[in-house]
């Protein structure tokens, strides 16, 4: 009895820590947004060159999770996150002490590259450290920092640090990256004996060779979910902008809502994740929400009912994101989940470069400064709705597979 419940809580500390690391790594990328222009000004530069900070940081990160691969090897996984947060960890505080702004930007570049690593074998990690039924709940609780992140941790590093004394902002997040790294490094890994040993008559997961097309429907699922999202999230703030005016702090009151209401949908799912409904149908109920909140938002003058929307846009899409990728994640062996999560890490980057380029393309501007969005529109609903369609393929795909291997194993038993 002693010896599960120690068994237990390790596995709890494993978690929390783990969702902190991923926490912070999401708001490593994230703060840089609106710390950028005040970095670039401070430095000697125009304020146009701001984007160069956030561009530099995701080239870094989608070429790294094309790099990195996963183990299955828990202690060697552990190194290595330990390793990557170190790294991160030096190069975030080094960032603080820099005033040359081509120094900053290969500093974000190695945070990029660090930050995209620790984000891949952390998951990893934690997955390997997860039994069974797990795996789907951790993996969503640990993918529901990234909104937390945005919801909360940006607006707490600003009011800690404001927006011009960026120099305190990476001096702080680096602080909270050295106690979490030392956290990690004294935290012992949960005992999985327990796990193992009730699966020992079952064939290894690793001894299944990965079934190519299935991990490449389920890449086309991620890029196109991704890609849906992001051809509208970038274009409908300028919307309100440009169009509506609206004003500063009901946006940023949109974006933390937004991030609240995305890591409680989160939090809900990966609690009732078992089995309890179909996960085809609750994609489907998100991308109709999705629709109809681009249609409304689009196609309204009232600038409060328009926020609503896009606050409601962004809930919906990040969940529909984030539920996917651990549906998905978590159905796959152990050699595909390896592959799949440095790949879908470096699609989730491309997809959103592609995104806003292809969105920057079908704006058309308008007379009396009105930009005109109607293409943009066509196209998020077209790839909006393509997207519970190839989920369906991918689904039944899945299943097909899943019913081989089954087959296999009681051949070979």
């Amino acid at each position: 009895m002693l010896t599960y419940l120690w068994a237990h809580i390790q596995r709890r500390c494993t978690e929390i820590i783990c969702f902190i690391i991923y926490f912070l790594t999401a708001l490593d990328t994230l703060i840089v947004v609106p710390f950028s222009a005040s970095i670039a000004v401070d430095t000697g530069v125009s304020a146009s060159m701001a984007g160069y900070l956030t561009s530099a940081y995701a080239l870094a990160a989608a070429m790294t999770c094309l790099v990195i691969k996963g183990s299955q090897n828990r202690y060697r996984e552990k190194r290595r996150v330990l390793f990557y947060l170190s790294g991160l960890m030096a190069v975030t505080l080094s960032t603080a002490f820099i005033s040359n702004f081509y120094l900053i930007l290969v500093t974000r570049f190695l945070a990029g590259l660090f930050g995209g690593a620790s984000t891949i074998v952390t998951l990893n990690y934690l997955l390997l450290c997860s039994e069974g039924e797990a795996k789907k709940k951790n993996t969503a609780i640990l993918l529901s920092a990234v909104p937390l992140a945005l919801a909360l941790g940006v607006p707490l590093i600003l009011l800690l640090a404001s927006a011009a004394n960026w120099r305190l902002g990476f001096q702080l997040l680096g602080l909270a990256l050295a106690v979490i790294t030392v956290m990690f490094l004294w935290q012992r890994q949960p005992d999985m004996s327990g796990h193992l040993s009730s699966n020992a008559t079952q064939k290894p997961e690793g001894q299944y060779p990965p079934r190519k097309k299935l991990l490449f429907t389920s890449s086309l699922v991620i890029f196109v979910t991704v890609l849906s999202t992001f051809v509208v999230s970038t274009q409908y703030p300028v919307m309100l902008i440009t169009n509506l005016s609206i004003p500063e702090n009901t946006l940023s009151l949109c974006y933390m809502l937004s991030g609240v209401g995305s890591f409680l949908i989160m939090q809900s799912y990966a609690r009732r994740s078992s089995g309890r409904f179909s996960v085809g149908k609750l994609i489907g109920v998100l991308s109709l929400a999705m629709v109809c909140s681009v249609l409304i938002g689009f196609h309204t003058e009232d600038v409060d009912l328009t926020a609503v929307f896009f606050a409601l846009f962004v809930i919906v899409s990040s969940a529909r994101t984030l539920i996917l990728i651990t549906e998905i994640v978590s159905a796959l062996t152990t050699q595909e989940r390896v592959k799949i999560i440095g790949i879908q890490g470096a699609l989730r980057h491309f997809a959103i470069t592609l995104g806003g380029a292809l969105s920057s393309l079908l704006v058309i501007a308008g007379g009396n400064a009105v930009l005109d969005f109607s293409y943009v529109v066509y196209a998020s609903v077209g790839l909006t709705l393509s997207t519970p369609v190839l989920w369906r393929i991918n689904s039944r795909l899945m299943n097909k597979k899943a019913q081989s291997l089954e087959e296999e194993d009681r051949v070979g038993g």
